[in-house]
């Protein structure tokens, strides 16, 4: 091991001593040598490799960046800074969509980190997920709709980098895994999820789908239900985009409103823009 990386274990070691990954009695320290040990896999230099031991520093320990630049230089100081959420006082909305934002102004380097870093972070929900069920979406600060949103419109940050890093495309493996319960063929899941919107949810028709697709699949239905039975608000700004689509192709006065913020509801949980709903959708 380069002495660099083992000086960053180190250090890790020290300033997350006490912490453990979210709702589990898992050190936390599990998390950065994860990270490190994918950005190793993906062939990246030594210090991209002790930035990943250091990422969640700035963000989780009162470790400061002029302390990771005096111990590690100043080349790993800026890659622990360009993955760190610099503004925790903002919503997690906020944070999140700055943190999409950010990715396109990153360079190659900083991504592999922040890819690793996201790839690690759905592989362990998938296997608590897989272990404990849904019930583990209930750690986290918003629920699976908001955590599908953040992830989804991640991977359409990260892609235009794919020939830059390997982790991209397992990233986008294991969103499959965890939102769909594939590795690839998305597609087909999405067009079961627009036949809930159509046709409703069956139970039967889920029972061997992951308890992830299973759950997205009943909200669907549940927020239609409750649509239906209160009645909602016709002019949501959030509808504009996708009702000039749906107007376009002859099919927004043919869907009741409740079905259409369904609709609205799958492509922020998917990131689909509103021509790929319009692709996916079948009114029979």
């Amino acid at each position: 091991m380069h002495q660099l990386i083992e000086e960053a274990l180190r250090f890790a070691a020290v300033r997350h001593d006490g912490q453990f990954r979210k709702g589990t009695n898992i050190p936390y320290l599990t998390h950065p040598v994860a990270v490190s040990m994918l950005l190793v896999e993906d062939r990246q230099p030594v210090p991209v490799v002790a930035a990943g031991l250091l990422h969640d520093l700035l963000e989780d320990t009162l470790t400061t960046a002029e302390e990771i630049e005096e111990q590690f230089g100043s080349e790993v100081r800026r890659l622990v800074q360009a993955v760190s959420e610099p503004n925790k006082h903002l919503s997690w909305e906020e944070r999140k969509r700055m943190t999409i934002q950010h990715v396109h102004t990153m360079q190659y380097d900083e991504v592999a980190i922040l890819a690793a870093d996201k790839l690690h972070n759905l592989r362990s929900i998938r296997l608590d997920v897989e272990s404990a069920g849904k019930q583990v979406w209930d750690r986290f600060r918003r629920p699976l709709r908001d955590q599908s949103w953040y992830y989804h419109e991640l991977l359409q940050a990260l892609t235009p980098f794919k020939q830059t890093t390997t982790l991209i495309e397992s990233f986008e493996t294991e969103l499959n895994l965890l939102f769909y319960g594939v590795t690839e063929e998305r597609s087909v899941k999405l067009e079961k999820l627009f036949e809930v919107i159509q046709h409703g949810f069956h139970e039967e028709d889920w029972l061997q789908e992951t308890s992830t697709l299973c759950q997205t699949a009943y909200e669907l239905h549940e927020a239609m239900r409750e649509g239906y039975r209160h009645g909602t608000d016709v002019n949501q700004p959030e509808l504009d985009a996708l009702s000039v689509q749906l107007r376009e192709v002859g099919l927004w006065g043919q869907l009741p409103l409740p079905m259409l913020q369904a609709i609205d509801e799958l492509s922020y949980r998917t990131a689909m823009q509103a021509d790929d709903v319009v692709s996916h959708l079948r009114v029979k």
